[in-house]
């Protein structure tokens, strides 16, 4: 990948000159409206303009999901995730709270020069602003961006990703065996009380079907604004055990009976905790779907504390330390605490010491910091 600069900002402060070696830069990146794949490079570009002492990236809370890249670009590089839920569909929030953080920063924080990372026009008025306070501002984007962005800048960077190259047809895929999503158990067939074939976990007792095996008791209709729901994606839930995307947590309404369950826009296969599939009985065979607000702050919560805990943001010694500032710090009620470390557990974010309580932080790849 090859990065362009654009702008009279070379003929003024060369790359080698020492003032700009010196300038605390901060580095804002809009994950949503960047492939991650360009992350490194910009970071080599960005270490010629100064030092990065601020690393951080803006995204929906599904776009840190460890299937699309994000997570091993957050560890390689120090950027700190700052997920965000937005509470109306196709709202830009993470625009939002980048913009905020870039002026607490401008006014209060240390840094000489902002970067900001995105292709997106909505950054034009933040760069101009930054510009007039008498700050550098440099840009970094790729061929679509709007020149009312690139104007706005002391410097724009060009993004120029290799085209890539044609793959070999896949070689074809063998099952594996799949673990759960929620505590990591071991999957195996099964029956549910109503007879359906289904997976199931032996650990915790969830467990997946597909949605087809619902339109014995469920009208058509109903099914179809189920999947239609999934495959918007408006609240991230589980990654799917038959396929490993990002399931949709959906709250789904029959008569007065309401139930989480997560959905699979993908593949259309479910996921039901313990009971739930039963707790379901139809009324009048309807269904109605809606995002889940519930279970979702739960996941939420883990996202923003694996972010933490790796980044060293959150430091705890121990299970009664870490309880301590999830209460105080992070203000999660405590009915949530105990589910919400179980999580963290199950998705080996962090290790306990059964007998002295100490905790330590594991990886990305399962291995111990």
């Amino acid at each position: 990948m090859r990065i362009i600069g654009f702008g009279k900002t070379e003929e003024k402060a060369p790359v080698n000159d020492e003032n700009t070696q010196s300038q605390a830069l901060a580095v804002l990146i809009d994950a949503d409206n960047i492939s991650p794949a360009s992350v490194a490079d910009i970071f080599k570009t960005v270490r010629g303009l100064g030092e990065p002492i601020v690393r951080r990236a803006y995204g929906m809370v599904s776009c840190f999901s460890s299937t699309d890249g994000w997570a091993a670009v957050l560890r390689e590089n120090g950027i700190v995730a700052c997920p965000q839920v937005s509470n109306v569909t196709h709202k830009n929030a993470a625009d939002i709270a980048l913009v905020i953080d870039a002026m607490a920063l401008l006014y209060k924080g240390p840094c000489k020069g902002f970067c900001i990372v995105s292709s997106d026009s909505d950054f034009t008025g933040l760069a101009a602003k930054i510009r007039e306070e008498g700050k550098t501002v440099y840009g970094f984007g790729d061929s679509k961006a709007p020149a009312s962005f690139r104007s706005a800048c002391t410097k724009f960077f060009e993004i120029q990703l290799p085209k890539k190259p044609v793959a070999p047809p896949p070689a074809p895929k063998t099952k594996k065996p799949t673990a759960c999503p929620r505590c990591g158990g071991e999957l195996s067939e099964g029956k549910t009380k109503s007879n359906q074939t289904c997976r199931m976990c032996k650990a915790c007792g969830g467990m997946t079907i597909k949605l087809s095996s619902l339109k014995t008791v469920f009208a058509e209709e109903g099914l179809k604004a189920l999947l239609e729901k999934a495959k918007q994606h408006e609240q991230a839930g589980c990654i799917c055990p038959d396929c490993g995307s990002s399931m949709s947590l959906l709250k789904v309404s029959t008569g007065k009976r309401h139930i989480e369950i997560d959905v699979c826009g993908n593949c259309q296969a479910l996921w039901y905790d313990k009971d739930e599939l039963e707790a379901l009985v139809p009324t009048d065979g309807l269904l109605q779907p809606t995002v889940s607000a519930g279970k979702a702050y739960r996941r939420d919560m883990v996202l923003t504390l694996t972010a933490d805990l790796r980044s060293g943001r959150l430091k705890a010694i121990n299970i009664e330390a870490l309880n301590v500032l999830m209460k105080n710090t992070y203000h999660i009620p405590t009915p949530d605490i105990s589910p919400i470390i179980g999580s963290l557990q199950a998705l080996k974010v962090i290790k306990v010491e059964k007998k002295s309580g100490y905790l330590e932080v594991c990886n990305a790849t399962n291995g111990l910091k």
